[in-house]
């Protein structure tokens, strides 16, 4: 089986706050919201986000078997 497809939709819009989940051991810290996945193999997608004053130096550096792409993005609310 391949990893699962769905209709477009906006995982940042504020209606999906709620499918975000904290990270095992970076509670407070990040949270994750699942992209795809193969109920298989169970290779996954997801997004990760870090909240406002995330301090990850703690963790020190990391290496994956598998590769990993980074989009990184700040923002801020409108005023």
């Amino acid at each position: 089986m391949s990893k699962s497809t769905t209709t477009y939709w906006n995982p940042l819009a504020p209606d999906q706050r709620t499918s975000w989940t904290p990270i095992k051991g970076l509670e407070g810290i990040a949270e994750e919201i699942t992209l795809s996945i193969d109920p298989d193999t169970g290779e996954y997608t997801r997004l990760t986000r870090f909240l406002p004053g995330a301090d990850t130096s703690a963790f020190g550096g990391k290496t994956y078997a598998y590769p990993e792409e980074v989009f990184m993005v700040a923002g801020g609310k409108s005023r």
